[in-house]
This record gives C-alpha cells, sequence and structure tokens, in this order.
C-alpha cells in the first residue's frame, strides 16, 4: 500500500534501519497557502545535494539508519478516506523503530496518533511543536476536521495522558481555554520556548517521565519564524530559531527516546520556499532528530 521511493531520502535505503522514513503528502484542508502535498518529493529530490551531518557528533551514524519506505498513497481532496489510509500504514510500521512521517497538513497528525492507540492500546503524550494550538472546534467556520482542528480531536478521541505544545504564539481564547482545561498539559509559548534554559525545560517537562505508554512527537515547520522558514501554508511573525528547538529536542530526547514511537514533520511547502532555504532546514532537523533518537537510545541501553 506504499509507493515505493524512487530517489529515497539522501539517497539511502537501510532494509534493517532503525529510523523509518514514511511520505504523508496530504493536503486536503488547507487555509491559506498550497502546497505542502509535494514535500515528500521536494525533499527527497533535494536531500542528495545536502551534506547530512548532524548539529553534533555524538558517536552515532543516522544517516545509515534511514529506511525510506515511500509515501502513502492518497486521494487528493479526501481527508477521512486519506486519513484512514495514513492510520493503516502507520500501524503496521509501528514498533520496527522510530517512525518519522513527511507530510503533508499537520492534519495528518490526528491519523498517526489513532495508530499509536490501536497498535498499543494508548497514547502516552502528544509533544508538538507549533507556532498554532490547532484546537479549534472548527476552521474555516463550518469545518470540523481541519488541520486546525486535529489536535482538539485527536485530545476528544485519542486522550493521550499528556498534552504539550511548544513554541505556540497564534490562536484565540477558546483554544487556550480547551488547552488549560486538560487534564494534564504543558503550554510554552514562542516567547517562553526561546528565553527558557535547558534547566528549566527540563523541570517542566520532568512529568513525560512518569509516562510509561508511547510517545508521539509532531513539529510544524511553521514553528520557526518565517524568516527563516519562509516556505509553510500559515507562517506566523514571531517565532522562534532553530536553536530554540534544537535545545529543546537535546532535553526532551534523552527523556523520551525508549518510549518515542513516531515524529511528524509537517507543513513545509515547497511552492512558498525561496531558494530551499526552508528544504534546508527541514532536512537538517530530520537528521538531528534521528541522531538524538539513536544516541538517547544507546545511552539508555548502556545504563542497563
Amino acid at each position: 500500500m506504499l509507493h515505493e521511493p524512487s530517489n529515497p531520502l539522501f539517497g539511502v535505503n537501510n532494509p534493517k534501519g532503525r529510523v523509518i522514513v514514511v511520505g504523508i503528502p496530504m493536503e486536503d484542508t488547507v487555509s491559506f497557502k498550497p502546497g505542502t502535498r509535494f514535500s515528500p518529493g521536494v525533499l527527497r529530490f533535494i536531500s542528495p545535494y545536502l551534506e547530512a551531518t548532524p548539529t553534533e557528533h555524538l558517536g552515532v551514524e543516522p544517516l545509515g539508519e534511514f529506511r525510506d519506505v515511500g509515501d502513502v498513497p492518497l486521494l487528493q481532496g479526501e481527508a477521512e478516506v486519506n486519513l484512514g489510509r495514513v492510520r493503516e500504514v502507520e500501524a503496521g510500521l509501528l514498533g520496527s523503530g522510530l517512525v518519522v512521517n513527511i507530510g503533508g497538513e499537520h492534519t495528518l497528525s490526528l491519523a498517526v496518533a489513532k495508530a499509536i492507540r490501536d497498535r498499543f492500546g494508548e497514547l502516552g503524550a502528544f509533544i508538538q511543536f507549533d507556532a498554532h494550538l490547532d484546537l479549534r472546534s472548527e476552521w474555516p467556520l463550518g469545518q470540523g476536521l481541519s488541520h486546525a482542528t486535529f489536535g482538539r480531536l485527536l485530545n476528544t478521541e485519542v486522550k493521550p495522558s499528556m498534552y504539550v505544545n511548544l513554541g505556540f504564539r497564534g490562536y484565540d481564547e477558546e483554544e487556550l481555554d480547551f488547552a488549560v482545561k486538560l487534564r494534564k498539559s504543558i503550554l510554552l509559548d514562542s516567547v517562553e520556548l526561546m528565553s527558557i534554559s535547558p534547566v528549566g525545560l527540563h523541570e517542566v517537562l520532568s512529568g513525560l517521565t512518569d509516562i510509561k505508554a508511547p510517545i508521539h512527537l509532531s513539529i510544524d515547520m511553521d514553528v520557526f519564524d518565517p524568516t527563516i522558514a519562509p516556505g509553510v501554508g500559515n507562517p506566523e511573525s514571531g517565532g522562534v530559531d532553530y536553536w530554540a528547538v534544537y535545545r529543546a529536542l537535546s532535553v526532551l530526547m534523552p527523556m523520551v527516546a525508549d518510549r518515542l514511537v513516531a515524529v511528524d514533520v509537517v507543513e513545509y511547502s515547497p511552492p512558498n520556499d525561496q531558494s530551499n532555504a526552508t528544504a534546508s532546514l527541514t532536512l537538517k532537523l530530520i537528521v538531528d532528530i534521528a541522531n538524538l533518537y539513536l544516541w538517547s537510545i544507546r545511552c539508555r541501553s548502556a545504563r542497563g
């Protein structure tokens, strides 16, 4: 049920790799700038021309662990059908490595979360880096399923034990009220994420260490300021820089790697990119996620 890639990400396709790359070219509920459906193909095309060097050399070789299984075949404009297809594919891959989903619109994370529940029985935590809360009841008005409502649906239908949103800055009172009333939620806006120390962030996120169930990480590229990531569908000024996200991931990954089963990197929009700046940033992020994940797993194994 997958379209095998003719040019795998970074030109690497290790059949035994622990980092499983899946393209999800979903774009059915766009409300501003279209183009995210082209992301998997463009990133694969560009990736061999970039140095896939992680930000920190941690003694692991992330590139050698990539296994690109291709794209989920989707029907343009059929959101419910496409979410069902994503859910089925994800359920078949989860548990065999870290599944890294390249989107595509953020709505796909709802299908991934449901697949985690299907496969493991529950979702421990949903951790989101995003310019938005994505907790609206409708967006656009009258539309209950979209990239701006998937977070509410995920929390009400999948019911993760903890909801985390880091880097947000675009929201309305309805969303904020919903978020603070969740049983367990952690919210850091873009200013807080930029200013918090690693020690402070570790303390804020310390509750994640008590969660035993699988964890789902979802990163919307619009969390970054549009001056460094213009190629997104819904840019929001006042965003964070790469180092704020990398620092947060450096704190987060050792805390959750042993239970982290899926990562979504979504909302990169090639038609809205300038000189492939956002593509380069997205690919760097994917390499760094794999590097930090593999290093954290190795460290945990060494500790016994």
